[in-house]
Formats: C-alpha cells, sequence, structure tokens
C-alpha cells in the first residue's frame, strides 16, 4: 500500500470504528488480530495486507472501498424552499418531498406533511419493514394501523408500522402540519 494510502484508511478506519461504536479491543476481536496490529494501522503505520483490510471491513460491515478511499469532499448543505419538493396529494394529505436516502439495507423519504380536512386518508399497507414516523407541529389527528389508530396533537410524535392499511384522520377544524419521514428496512 502507498503511503498516500494510509492516510485515508487510518482516517476511515477510526471513523467506521467510533461509527459502529467500537473499542479498539472489539474490533480487534471480530477482525481477529491483535489490538497492538490495529492501533498500528490507525495510526497510519503497517503494511496491512488485503485479507487483513477484508477482515477489518467485515467487521465493521463495510466495502473495501469505505475503508481505502479517500473520503467524499465537503458538501454544501441542500435548502428546499418551502414549498418545494415533488408535491403528493391524496384525498386529505398533501405532501412534499424533501429528501430521500437509500443504502444497502434502509431507505429514507422525508416529507413536509399537511392534513387538509376532516376525511380519512386511507393507505393501504407498504411492503414488509416499512413504518411513519410523523411529528406534528399544529393540528390534531388520528394516526395509525386501521384499528390500532392514536390521537396526537401539536408536539407530538408517533411512529407505526405501516406495512398494515392504516389512515390519517384530522380531529378538529385546525390545520394539521407536520414533518413525515418514511423508513423502509430492505429484506
Amino acid at each position: 500500500m502507498s503511503e498516500i494510502g494510509k492516510v485515508p484508511l487510518a482516517a476511515n478506519l477510526r471513523r467506521l470504528r467510533r461509527q459502529n461504536d467500537l473499542s479498539v479491543v472489539e474490533l480487534a476481536r471480530r477482525a481477529e488480530m491483535s489490538r497492538a496490529t490495529l492501533t498500528q494501522i490507525e495510526a497510519g503505520g503497517g503494511n496491512p495486507t488485503l485479507d487483513t483490510l477484508y477482515a477489518l471491513a467485515t467487521a465493521l460491515d463495510a466495502g473495501l472501498a469505505d475503508l481505502i478511499t479517500e473520503p467524499d469532499a465537503v458538501v454544501p448543505p441542500r435548502v428546499v424552499p418551502r414549498g418545494e419538493g415533488t408535491r403528493v396529494a391524496g384525498e386529505a394529505v398533501e405532501a412534499w418531498l424533501l429528501h430521500t436516502t437509500a443504502g444497502r439495507a434502509t431507505s429514507t423519504e422525508i416529507y413536509d406533511f399537511r392534513l387538509h380536512n376532516a376525511v380519512a386518508q386511507h393507505s393501504t399497507g407498504h411492503p414488509r419493514g416499512t413504518h411513519e414516523h410523523l411529528h406534528l407541529y399544529s393540528g390534531r389527528i388520528l394516526v395509525g394501523p386501521v384499528g390500532a389508530t392514536v390521537e396526537i396533537g401539536a408536539g407530538d410524535f408517533a411512529t407505526f408500522d405501516a406495512g398494515r392499511d392504516h389512515l390519517y384522520q384530522r380531529v378538529g377544524k385546525q390545520q394539521v402540519r407536520g414533518l413525515l419521514v418514511i423508513t423502509r428496512n430492505q429484506p
């Protein structure tokens, strides 16, 4: 490995270890290497073999490239002005997609959410592993799986399994606004 390659390896190894909340001792145990060897690699020393790198990547649930490539450059914040984003609407719900991410195991969608009238917005169950998380800014609603809804108001948070048929229904006359996050664990 070139000297240049050791810099991202050391930094990436420390970052991934901390992200996984692992001590040096625990990562060394999982990668089946000595603590001294791991400490040396994290310090930018040593000359790890491909087998060693793969053992570390596996123990960190990461790809080899995650260990050896330069981290991405700092990306400026992405701003979605109010009322922008991809609009989706149903009988009672209106939402704007603000952000989406997709990884190997999970995907996330974040929406600016509004409920305009007292008509119930019924949704059929989404794929297994899907959950909806709603934080209300204003209004009151019934939300959750059909037959197991809960009532929440401004400042409240609810999360539920959206793999079952579920609904959103305004309670009262005040407009409902909130942040809706939909997560899906990939099978």
